[in-house]
């Protein structure tokens, strides 16, 4: 009877055992992110140290049980979970999280979190600055950051706002912000960087910024951090903007036209005939000194008209320039001689990529932004190749190069 026992005991201890390796299977799938397959994404079985990590083309394997959780995790994406159901494939489309890109700030040499970081920082995403379209990164500072005051000074494109971290540093030095792109001080125009190229952008407001730079961030410091390739994502990128400028505040009421530059004249040659002779006829002294420039009037030179006889230019009981008239020259309007058609057009060429030794960006901009007022545009060419490679576990090379021309 016992070697019965025994017998039974051994026949359901096999059966359970069948049953556990029945239940366990290989769950397959593609982990990608928007536009292709992301490679080394973290699939972890929950609850338990088995793991494995996505290959190139974004595939994985993993023996798992009916009912697991699998974890899905990349950095800066969002983390996804998927039950394991009696399907052995499970594919994933990552996306993007926002909240944890904001997390990191570039400081000087390195980066770090908001969480470890001490100082006073504030980071512009690259959102932020493709929204607005400005020739360079300072126009696009307007409004974005408490406590940094940006001036623009002209309204001519291309111009170099002027921006105050925190007020005025100095009665009569410099006051302007040092500019660090790439980890390093830049000394030539910010309007050589493309807007399009940059990545991000972290001002330094505080001593925070002294203690890496010494007294060149005494102002404080913009950090420039520009665009490289992400490891599995090839792509190529065009953008065209095109738009018109006007001028949003009213103008001036200024003479217009060669009938009220002559009409105004004649009102004040009559005015000042009055002021020195009350009694004299103002008609009469101003037609007699409008075409006479050595006595107060204007040069004849610039008289529109097919005659010098200023009683049949003006009429007196209107004071204006009489229809009949006969001109010399074609009616005009003196704004067409200030003012143009202001249009702007700039268009962006970007591609990158890259694997797990070698990662590329590269761009070619080009910026036309024609001025509201005759011959105050701004016209930009710019180049930037952005190369990094690791022939070695322990070594990085990186080359950034940036080429611009610029013509006002």
């Amino acid at each position: 009877m016992k070697t019965k026992f025994n017998g039974v005991l051994i026949l359901l201890l096999v059966l359970m055992i069948q049953v556990n390796f029945a239940q366990e299977k290989t769950v397959s799938g593609n982990v990608s992110y928007e536009i292709g397959p992301l490679p080394g994404v973290t699939v972890l079985k929950k609850g338990t140290p088995l793991s494995t990590e996505t290959d190139f083309d974004g595939n994985y394997f993993l023996k798992a049980k009916l009912g697991d959780i699998l974890i899905f995790s990349f950095v800066g994406m969002k983390t996804v979970e998927r039950i394991v159901g009696a399907v052995d494939q499970i594919n994933v489309v990552l996306e993007s999280d926002s909240s944890i890109l904001e997390e990191v700030v570039v400081v000087g040499y390195g980066k770090s979190t908001k969480q470890s970081f001490t100082g006073t920082a504030k980071v512009v995403k690259t959102e932020k600055i493709a929204s607005k379209s400005v020739s360079n990164i300072s126009q696009a500072l307007v409004g974005e950051v408490a406590g940094v005051h940006v001036i623009n000074t002209s309204g001519q494109p291309g111009t170099v706002a002027t921006i105050r971290i925190r007020g005025f540093g100095s009665v009569n030095g410099n006051r302007d912000p040092l500019y660090v792109v790439d980890g390093i001080p830049f000394s030539g125009s910010i309007n050589s960087i493309n807007p399009a190229d940059i990545e991000s952008t972290t001002i330094l407001k505080d001593a925070a910024a002294t203690a890496i730079y010494g007294s060149r961030g005494a102002n404080g410091v913009i950090m420039i951090t520009t665009k490289s390739g992400k490891v599995g994502i090839k792509s190529i990128e065009v953008d065209v903007k095109t738009g018109v400028n006007f001028q949003r505040l009213p103008r001036y009421d200024v003479i217009e036209s060669p009938d009220e530059y002559i009409e105004l004249a004649w009102h004040a040659l009559g005015n000042r005939g009055v002021d020195l002779d009350p009694s004299s006829n103002r008609i009469a002294f101003a037609n007699s000194r409008l075409f006479d420039n050595t006595n107060g009037g204007i040069n004849s030179a610039y008289n529109f008209y097919d005659t010098l006889n200023v009683a049949k230019i003006i009429d007196a009981s209107t004071g204006k320039v009489t229809s009949k008239v006969g001109r010399i020259y074609a009616p005009e309007n003196f704004r067409d001689h200030v003012f143009q058609l202001s249009t702007r057009t700039e268009a962006n060429i970007k591609l990158s990529g890259g694997d797990e030794d070698t990662r590329y960006f590269s761009s070619f901009g080009y910026l036309d932004d024609k001025g509201y007022a005759i011959n105050s545009g701004y016209k930009r060419y710019s180049m930037r190749l952005n190369v990094s490679h690791k022939p070695k576990s322990w070594l990085t090379a990186k080359a950034n190069i940036g080429y611009s021309l610029g013509k006002r």
